[in-house]
């Protein structure tokens, strides 16, 4: 079964699928392989050239535009100090006409309005310097624009001395403004420099961005030729590349269609394998299905025949001194026939080497020939047996038997032939195992139900036995005395039959004679009863099957009853009696028996259980059960029954208080009748500390 198992363990494919499947994702995929190993390296030089291309424009684009802003920077920055300096110049050449005019003595000019004019002219430039220091000036010229605004505000604070001083004192006043035409003189000098170094940078920072656009058109025109020399060898490379793949394409076509070619074979073999799993599970369970030893030969035979080729069939055992073969069956062309047993001391017989070694035994050629001419020397229909093969059948290590399988064709028992067989033969092997333990369990409960039987028999006979001798036994006493009674009576008959004949009869001989005749007539009357009593008593312990009918009984209403004719007995004793059942609970049962048996019990109760002592508690309750049985409990708390005595209170004869007249049947007859024609049960229970618990159980009687 492992190596059908293994062949098995997918589905069967379909061949067509299977083949579409196989073929169209290779090939698929060797288009799709191929398309990508042209497409990436072009599609990556592709995206080089045009990262190159974007990279050389940005960089362009970028140094241009660095120096535009530079062109418009040092532009801005020149204009704005030209602008500063000629406005400077203005503001210089205003305050020296203003002075001019006031030292030729013209009074028309108003100083005052023209010295506030130059002020706010000053506060302009001072502003616009500022301006130009905070947006224009590089780290090295701030100092210096810093001096000139310091020098604007003190040549603005001077301008304001003199306008207050040049009306009082114009010579000094002149005298004091002269040393300012020298700042202003370093002002320009300084504006001027200031101008010069803004185009010297604005041309360096140019120059170097000029170099640097430079640099990056040679390396984007280097990279550019690199690239076009990579894709001129990677076309070179994908022509070889090509070239090798259809190479390699013509030998995995010559490779998909030999895998096709296999999978085409394997696909067969596992369809034919599922079949042959299928096949070998109907088998299993027709065999294991069951127990006649003949219907699992025949279902062997049959399942067998279906799965590998057979001309001939055979199940053989061992002896019972395993000297020989036996063959239970041999099916040639589905024909029966008898083979005489095979000795298995034969050294080149198959089988014995089958059953010795446990494990299969083929042969083939002219060995099968000679054991086929030996077992039907008339030979077969249509060619002599070629191959045959025995295989043993084992269970749990012990070898069973073994089957044969043989045919014409001298190829017909392959491996997987083999694995078949030896399947199922594990299946046959279990099959016939159990049948032989069902068999073998049916002769073990025959000779158990014969056993069983016997036993009961003797049982009956020794019980009867038992019941005879006590019988004998309990009538002998009173018919012993009523034997002495009636010989006392007739000789004291005789005696007086005497004296009356010898005249010897006196009144007082005769009263004293009647006295005693009338006290043995008393033993024998009394002595008769109890005989009778025993009689009857001996009468209910064998109970009939036709005594009573089978009613619907409300046992509320009878075990009432029943309680309330014990009652004054346990009252006269102390004893409380309770009764405990729900009204209308009913049984189809005989009511008559059920009565005498808890009649019997309650008096036992009575005779036995309290008579030690006064006192007492005795509980009837009655239940229906699950199964719709009644189960009738007696629970006292009485003195209870010692373990000896009561492994024996069913028995019939025995009591333990038989000096006060008790004859040791009660419960053994309650029994009789609960368990023989009520179909119940009846236990009793004692513990050790005391109490005891009787129960009745009893089915519903349906006839």
């Amino acid at each position: 079964m492992t190596e059908l198992g293994a062949l098995v363990r997918g589905d069967s494919v379909d061949m067509g699928r299977r083949d579409a499947g196989v073929l169209a994702p290779l090939r698929q995929g060797a288009r799709i392989r191929a398309t990508l190993r042209i497409l990436l390296p072009v599609l990556a030089a592709g995206f080089l050239m045009v990262a190159l291309f974007g990279t050389g424009e940005r960089t362009l684009y970028r140094l241009t535009g660095a120096i535009d802003q530079i062109v418009d920077r040092n532009l801005a920055s020149s204009v704005k100090l030209s602008d500063i300096n000629t406005r400077v110049q203005a503001v210089n050449a205003r305050f020296n006409r203003l002075l001019a005019v006031k030292s030729a003595g013209r009074q028309a000019i108003d100083v005052s309005i023209e010295l506030g004019a130059i002020t706010a002219q000053v506060d302009l430039l001072a502003a616009d310097l500022e301006s130009y220091r905070d947006l224009y000036a590089t780290p090295d010229q701030r100092p210096r624009v810093d001096e000139i605004l310091h020098n604007l505000a003190d040549y603005k604070g001077a301008v304001a001395w003199v306008g207050s001083m040049l009306s009082i004192d114009f010579a000094s006043t002149v005298s004091f403004i002269e040393p300012f035409g020298a700042v202003f003189g370093r002002m320009q000098v300084d504006l001027n420099q200031i101008v010069m170094e803004t185009g010297k940078d604005a041309q360096s920072k140019a120059e170097e961005a000029t170099r640097q656009a430079a640099e990056t058109v040679r390396t984007f025109l280097y990279s550019a030729v690199a690239v076009m020399l990579g894709v001129a060898i990677l076309a070179w490379l994908i022509g070889r590349y090509q070239q090798r793949l259809r190479i390699n394409s013509e030998l995995l076509q010559q490779q998909v269609e030999a895998r096709t070619a296999e999978l085409r074979q394997a696909n067969s073999d596992l369809a034919d394998s599922a079949e042959i799993l299928r096949q070998l599970g109907d088998a299993g369970r027709a065999l294991t299905a069951t127990l006649d030893l003949a219907e699992v030969h025949d279902a062997l035979h049959q399942h067998l025949a279906d799965l590998i080729p057979m001309d001939a069939f055979g199940i053989a055992r061992r002896s019972g001194d395993g000297r020989e073969l036996l063959f239970d069956r041999f099916i040639l062309h589905g024909v029966p026939i008898s083979i005489a047993p095979r000795a298995l001391s034969v050294i080149n017989e198959p089988a014995a080497r089958a059953l010795n070694q446990e494990k299969e035994v083929l042969i083939q050629g002219e060995e099968a020939q000679r054991w086929a001419a030996a077992i039907s020397p008339g030979g077969l229909d249509g060619g002599p047996i070629q191959a045959a093969i025995w295989c043993p059948l084992v269970v749990s290590g012990r070898v069973l038997g073994l089957i044969t399988a043989q045919s014409r064709d001298i190829d017909a028992y392959g491996q997987r032939t083999a694995e078949v067989l030896r399947s199922a033969c594990a299946y046959a092997a279990i099959a016939i195992a159990n049948a032989c333990s069902y068999n073998e369990l049916e002769a073990t409960l025959a000779e158990l139900r014969a056993t069983q039987d016997k036993l009961v028999q003797q049982e009956k006979m020794a019980s009867l036995g038992r019941l005879v001798a006590g019988v004998a036994h309990e009538i002998n006493t009173p018919l012993g005395i009523v034997l002495t009674a009636a010989g006392s009576l007739h000789g004291g008959v005789a005696d007086l039959k005497a004296a009356m004949g010898q005249g010897r009869l006196t009144r007082a001989a005769l009263e004293q004679g009647i006295a005693e005749w009338s006290d043995l007539a008393m033993v024998v009357e009394r002595n008769a009863v109890r005989t009778a009593t025993l009689v009857k008593s001996f009468s209910a312990v064998a109970v009939a099957e036709g005594d009573g009918r089978i009613l619907d009984t409300d046992l509320s209403i009878l075990l009432t009853d029943v309680v309330a004719l014990f009652r004054p007995a346990f009252d006269r004793g102390g004893i409380r009696l309770t009764l405990e059942i729900e009204d209308g609970l009913c049984i189809r049962t005989v009511p008559e028996l059920l009565t005498d048996a808890l009649t019997r019990i309650l008096a036992n109760t009575v005779d036995h259980a309290f008579s030690a002592r006064q006192g007492g508690e005795v509980t009837v309750s009655v239940v229906m059960d699950t199964f719709g049985s009644v189960v009738l409990t007696v629970v006292d708390n009485g003195r209870g029954i010692p373990a000896d005595v009561l492994a024996h209170v069913f028995e019939p004869f025995f009591t333990t208080a038989r000096g006060s007249g008790h004859p040791g049947l009660g419960l053994h007859v309650a029994f009789n009748q609960v368990t023989q024609r009520l179909k119940g049960r009846l236990v009793v229970a004692s513990e050790a500390e005391g109490g005891t618990h009787v129960t009745i159980q009893i089915p519903p009687l349906t006839a």
